[in-house]
């Protein structure tokens, strides 16, 4: 490996690194109390260093926004493993993303923040285009109409995105639901969806 070669790795490395520390902080007190100086202080390092591998506070962010639909695909990925059911399918993906928003709070706001902000300016980020193109797989294998249009399916899509969200979101408001009672709305408000597949 040449000397090119080595200071790319270690360039990517000092930058997952990094990532990782200021995730961290994220889930230890909340994104909103990351900032380039405290990381770098955190990490013992310059915040010229830092500023090396992220442009500023929003690149970091948006970084931390990708690795968290990194770490929620690869969820879906393992937990929806070998389901056939398309139905099944569907509904063990909404658990798993309901999952990962309520044990990964300060990251799935941040994620969400982040999307709104982009979605203002840029299209969507790789690992964000991920997610909701498998959402949409499965909305239209479940549905299982041939005859459905773009428009039809994307709208299907996007409410079971906002059901999950909306569940989050009374998660984070109303903390005394317990996770009964949350996996029972889950369940009733997927079953509602998959009937309006029909």
């Amino acid at each position: 490996m040449g000397s090119k070669e080595r200071k790319a790795r270690n360039r990517l490395k000092m930058h997952k690194d990094i990532l990782h520390a200021a995730l961290n902080i994220v889930k230890e007190e909340g994104y909103r109390s990351l900032s380039l100086r405290r990381l770098a202080n955190n990490i013992e390092f310059s915040a010229t260093a830092v500023y090396l591998y992220f442009k500023n506070k929003e690149a970091l962010l948006v970084d931390l926004a990708r690795l968290g639909y990194q770490q929620l695909n690869i969820s879906i990925d393992i937990n929806c493993k070998g389901i056939i059911d398309p139905r099944s399918r569907l509904k063990a993906m909404l658990r798993t993303y309901l999952d990962f928003a309520t044990h990964e709070k300060d990251l799935y706001l941040l994620m969400q923040e982040i999307g709104i902000e982009l979605n203002e300016l840029n299209p969507l980020f790789p690992e964000m285009l991920t997610f909701v193109n498998s959402i949409n797989q499965a909305i239209t294998k479940a549905c299982g109409k041939e005859n459905s249009n773009d428009t039809y399916l994307k709208r299907k899509c996007y409410i079971s995105m906002a059901i999950v969200q909306g569940l989050a979101s009374l998660n984070l408001i109303h903390k005394d639901l317990d996770a009964r009672s949350q996996s029972q709305m889950l369940d009733d408000a997927i079953d509602s969806l998959i009937v309006s597949l029909d």
